[in-house]
């Protein structure tokens, strides 16, 4: 190969670097971007101060650990964007949990920083003697000093039931209804056939019962194991929450809480084994 041609070489492949590069910038600003065009804007300037709340993930929940409850309360601070605090988790609040009657506080108690000598994993706001029970309602206060009280409540769902003469195998189509619980929002389902685990997340329709199918692996196995995760509203909103990032695009505060940040939700649950 000649000079001429190594020169025609180099000059063709620039030249196609340009093109690409002209292209691209035409792309991005002479056609409408989904990712990069402006997304929903505020009719108002928000000229809101930083106030400092609390911030909480608290799940009420059924099951055991070594005779002690698995619910807990999980308490951080908030902090300005442009400030981030060696730690955030808060270890010295007042947790008091409430059951009520109808609108009637019939029973407290206090929550304590602890995993329970090694018990857990990590250390929370639990109470060992404390195991929610279906459909009651319960309500969280979380007291430190410098932040406003933060409050909420959650009504417990009932264990999820399986309607029997719903259940149906055909080839590797495994098929059932879930009974329809008014206080259950989101249905977290995993079914372990022997060979495959799989899984859907179903709201729950606006009328009737939840209706699962799986679709089986081929070697599935005589029986395998159902579980049933149900979540009330809060958690429900807190689970389904988009929280994507989108550029110039205006996000509010989120919170499923009173006067503070995050959710306390709860849910139940069940365990089956299933045969096919």
């Amino acid at each position: 190969m000649n000079k001429q041609c190594l020169v025609n070489s180099g000059t063709n492949v620039k030249f196609s670097i340009l093109v690409i590069l002209i292209m691209t910038l035409m792309l991005i600003t002479g056609c409408e971007n989904p990712l990069l065009s402006p997304g929903p804007q505020p009719s108002y300037f928000d000229k809101q101060e930083f106030h400092p709340l609390l911030n909480i993930f608290g799940v009420l929940r059924p099951g055991t650990q070594n005779g002690m409850g698995l619910s807990f309360i999980h308490l951080e601070k908030s902090f300005p964007f442009n400030s981030y605090p060696d730690s955030v988790e808060i270890k010295d609040a007042q947790v008091t949990l409430y059951r009520y009657e109808m609108n009637v506080i019939v029973d407290s108690l206090i929550f304590i920083y602890t995993d329970f000598d090694s018990t857990f994993k990590k250390l929370e706001y639990r109470h060992q003697e404390f195991f929610p029970q279906a459909r009651e309602r319960y309500g969280i206060s979380c007291r430190n000093e410098g932040y406003p009280e933060l409050t909420s409540q959650t009504t417990m769902p009932s264990i999820p039931v399986i309607i029997d003469d719903t259940v149906q195998r055909v080839g590797t189509l495994y098929t059932f209804s879930i009974r329809r619980d008014s206080l259950a929002e989101l249905y977290d389902i995993t079914l372990w056939d022997g060979e495959k685990t799989h899984f859907q997340r179903l709201r729950r329709p606006e009328t009737g019962n939840i209706d699962v199918e799986f679709h089986l692996d081929d070697n599935y196995h005589s029986e395998g194991i159902l579980f049933i995760y149900v979540y009330d509203s809060k958690l429900a909103e807190y689970l389904a929450y988009n929280v994507s990032i989108k550029p110039n695009t205006y996000r509010a505060e989120y919170s499923t809480v009173n006067n503070g940040f995050g959710c306390f939700g709860s849910l139940n649950m069940l365990e089956k084994t299933v045969f096919f």
